[in-house]
């Protein structure tokens, strides 16, 4: 083979290393290198990078059960005391610090409080014992373990037993509503699934 014709095949060679080394990196006629765009995370994992780590919304060490019911309930909770011997009264936390976003009375769902914890995520308490402003009001600061109300069986919906009904809800702008709910997370493990009963959890709440 002559030199000019091995010359010009590795010429050839080098201009299509190149093109592909100019595509793999973006690059753009005019020689300058751009960046590849960044894939944007779903929305999912965004929001669970960016939960807080909520802890139970009760008394440190304290024993509960909690059921998440039929499809329509869950991934709300209803908790009681552990065993059931009686929860009525048993303060409420909670269990992570935020500002109170709302306090009403709702005809099935009793006296309800929901707190913003930042990031768009929320926690709703329903039912509860007490008139809904009676510990907090709207615009208050809270902490893990600011009193905010106690466990009744207020409303409609509260089938007579005390009990607590809680969400853990997250959306990016306005006060979120029950179409929200996320799974519930307590000290980083998540307490979900249609017709799931967890009898004994302790509450981490210290």
């Amino acid at each position: 083979m002559r030199t000019t014709d091995m010359a010009r095949r590795r010429r050839t060679a080098v201009a299509l290393a190149a093109g592909a080394l100019a595509l793999s990196f973006g690059l753009e006629s005019a020689g300058t290198a751009t960046a590849a765009p960044t894939p944007t995370p779903a929305a999912d994992v965004v929001a669970a990078a960016a939960k807080p780590r909520f802890q139970m919304p009760f008394a440190c060490n304290t024993h509960w059960r909690l059921d998440t019911y039929d499809s329509g309930h869950n991934p709300a909770l209803d908790i009681v005391v552990k065993g059931n011997t009686g929860s009525s009264g048993k303060a409420v936390y909670p269990g992570y610090k935020g500002k109170v976003a709302r306090t009403f009375w709702d005809r099935g769902a009793g006296n309800v409080i929901v707190v913003n914890h930042g990031g768009g995520w929320y926690t709703a308490y329903y039912h509860l014992k007490d008139k809904h402003d009676k510990y907090v009001q709207k615009g208050d600061s809270v902490t893990a373990k600011t009193r905010i109300g106690r466990i009744g069986a207020t409303g409609s919906n509260g089938g007579g037993w005390a009990h607590l009904h809680y969400e853990q809800r997250y959306k990016t702008s306005g006060v979120p509503t029950e179409a929200n709910r996320q799974p519930v997370h307590f000290n980083g493990k998540k307490y979900t699934g249609t017709g799931n009963t967890w009898k004994d959890v302790t509450s981490k709440n210290c």
